[in-house]
């Protein structure tokens, strides 16, 4: 079974009060493992950001425990949070949130400066991310100058520079067309896939649905599955993720056997090269 990076217990978050008081946050209980895609959605106002906040050591809980690659991070005082957040964990957001004055590299380069890790090291695992997103030809560009999807790209590589247990994800496709958002999807797949690197997105984009493992429904500050019952899991030979059989949009036949997919991007690999995934999948 693949370790837990992130697990959360009661966790809750409370506004004002007496008469006034308002629980964003309900007694929730989650965990995120290492190389799952975890999807939390639901409605304006439900307490998605707040709960984020609150997982990624940027908002202390009302009550509850927060536990980060098994550091206790609720418990810890806020000074001792910095180094924590920078060494483990990842945040990708919606306003992208990259320098104007910087260059490509050196947004993605940014969080590296606030670690133990040497120029050179972080320098090399920045061109590797870069080259990896398909920023090569962007390197030295400004913000200003990029396509949503390419800020978004320079976002992820930023989040993955220290080389993270967790990536906190808040609405990353809210910002880009079609087109760039199915390619963050899907770069997110990736990384959780290849890296192992736990992600937990929220979101109301259903794009996203595509590629988690999980999908989970907060509402009123509190946490459900979202009509588990309905599905059918099976699991994509290509990458491991698992795919709900009665809604699978990517499907191959393989010896008179139907395989479903994730996505394209998977049926495209198992189907140039069926026998690579052949124990996968009989």
């Amino acid at each position: 079974m693949k370790p837990v990076v992130l697990k959360a217990e009661n966790l809750t978050k409370n506004f004002g009060s007496g008469h006034t008081a308002v629980r964003a946050v309900d007694a929730v209980n989650i965990e995120v493992n290492a190389g799952e895609i975890v999807l939390v959605m639901g409605p304006s106002g439900s307490g998605k950001t707040t709960f984020l906040s609150m997982l990624g050591g940027l908002l202390q809980p009302t009550e509850g425990v927060v536990s980060l690659d098994d550091i206790i991070i609720s418990d810890l005082h806020e000074s001792k949070l910095p180094p924590i957040r920078a060494s483990k964990i990842g945040f990708i957001f919606q306003a992208f949130n990259l320098l104007d004055a910087l260059t490509v590299e050196e947004n993605i380069l940014l969080p590296s400066t606030l670690t133990s890790s040497s120029k050179k090291e972080s320098n090399e695992r920045a061109s590797w991310l870069i080259d990896s997103l398909g920023l090569s030809h962007r390197r030295k560009a400004l913000p200003k100058t990029l396509s949503g999807g390419e800020k978004q790209r320079v976002a992820i590589a930023r989040a993955l520079i220290n080389e993270p247990k967790l990536i906190l994800a808040d609405e990353p496709t809210g910002n880009l067309d079609s087109q760039s958002g199915l390619e963050v999807v899907m770069t997110l797949h990736d990384i959780a896939r290849d890296t192992g690197v736990g992600v937990l997105i929220v979101t109301h984009d259903p794009r996203v649905e595509d590629v988690a493992d999980r999908i989970l429904w907060l509402e009123d500050g509190r946490l459900s599955k979202r009509n588990e019952e309905a599905h059918i899991w099976v699991q994509d030979p290509v990458c491991g993720m698992k795919v709900d059989k009665l809604t699978a949009r990517y499907s191959s036949s393989y010896h008179n056997q139907k395989i479903d997919f994730c996505s394209e991007r998977c049926k495209q690999r198992f189907d140039s090269q069926p026998n690579s995934y052949l124990a996968g999948v009989i």
